[in-house]
């Protein structure tokens, strides 16, 4: 009789810890007394939307969350409610995990919750330092005593600060591309890395992950980008000149002259701020095999058209006035502009981005 009592007591704890395997616990301290008695919200994130898993109160300053997963899954955590800038990632997993806030989120109870808050902390600490460079320059200018040395100095400092804070988001984001957190990580912030970098970290990803739709925007960028790499042929598009009239890339490219293809936009700053360098240039160079094709990427006839002639702009310029949505984004992997392409006289990329200094520098190179 003993024996099977015993028997039956270990099937029972075996069957408890069956249960309880899947189950996680929250616990939430939220030290500024503003957001008592409101909500905490846990969300996840779709293609292209935010969804609400689960809410519930603070009180005392307080906050429960239980809930069940066998595997980590990756949750974004608002207090004061949904819509609010008080938030986090989080990793829900089997077992408990403590939430503090104290102007800032510490997460620990997991392995890739404190991983995840020891990045982050490290991320604050590279932010803090660069924002005393920025104060020393600021005040510095104020004050009238920023030297050129001083300014090398600074700038020397930021940079070798934002190349450390890159390298620490590219070693936890390939550390955990085989998880949510980091999966999340690199769809969010893949442009500030390198094309090599994105594929090292895509290399190892899962093909489910690399086939979702966010990531598959990520691969088709990076293809884009081989296309039209230094070495590489021009891509031919056609669209409208202002006279209405359908021009296409390949009646400049090719054709014995230097072309320089400017993507830019009335809209846009720093093209504005950009164009009296690419108005010099063209002025400089214009009669010595050079070309300047102008694609613009306007929505707006109009605006466009007036853009041409507010900036002085006398070289030949075309758009389908797509805005964003103009094919040559993609053909041309274009992320941000002004974005530029330099091609030789047979039409080979041999330049990209060039601007203001390093444009003449190398027009100066290729003509003088």
């Amino acid at each position: 009789m003993m024996k099977k009592i015993l028997f039956l007591s270990a099937i029972a704890v075996l069957f408890a810890a069956c249960q309880n395997k899947s189950e996680y616990t929250v616990h939430g301290n939220i030290a500024d007394e503003s957001f008592e008695g409101q909500q905490v919200y846990f969300q996840k994130w779709t293609d292209s939307t935010m969804v609400l898993v689960d809410s519930t109160n603070i009180i005392d300053g307080k906050f429960t969350i239980e809930g069940e997963t066998d595997s980590p899954v990756l949750r974004f955590l608002s207090v004061g409610g949904k819509e609010s800038n008080v938030r986090t990632m989080i990793m829900l997993e089997p077992g408990k995990i403590d939430v503090t806030y104290d102007s800032v989120f510490h997460i620990t109870g997991s392995t890739i919750n404190n991983a995840y808050s020891d990045f982050n902390e490290e991320q604050r600490e590279f932010n803090t330092k660069a924002q005393n460079l920025t104060d020393q320059y600021n005040a510095a200018m104020s004050d009238e005593t920023l030297t050129d040395e001083l300014e090398v100095e600074i700038k020397s400092a930021y940079e070798k600060l934002a190349d450390e804070a890159k390298a620490g988001n590219y070693d936890f984001i390939k550390a955990n591309v085989d998880n949510e957190l980091g999966q999340y990580l690199f769809m969010a912030s893949s442009s500030m890395f390198e094309p090599e970098q994105q594929k090292e970290i895509l290399a190892i990803a899962n093909d489910d992950y690399k086939a979702t739709k966010n990531v598959k925007r990520i691969v088709d960028q990076l293809e884009a980008m081989e296309a039209v790499a230094i070495g590489s042929d021009f891509i031919d598009f056609t669209m409208k000149n202002p006279e209405g009239e359908n021009v296409s890339l390949s009646d400049y490219a090719g054709k014995g002259k230097y072309v320089f293809i400017d993507f830019w936009a009335s809209w846009c700053g720093p093209c504005r701020s950009e164009m009296p360098n690419v108005v010099a240039a063209y002025n400089k160079y214009k009669n010595k095999d050079f070309e300047i094709v102008g694609v613009s990427l306007d929505s707006e006839e109009g605006k466009w058209l007036q853009g041409i002639k507010d900036l002085e702009m006398t070289w030949p310029q075309m758009s389908d006035v797509k805005g964003w949505e103009s094919e040559v984004v993609k053909l041309y992997a274009i992320q941000g502009i002004p974005h530029t392409v330099l091609l030789d006289k047979e039409g080979k990329i041999i330049a990209n981005n060039l601007r203001g200094k390093m444009l003449d520098e190398k027009l100066a190179e290729l003509m003088d």
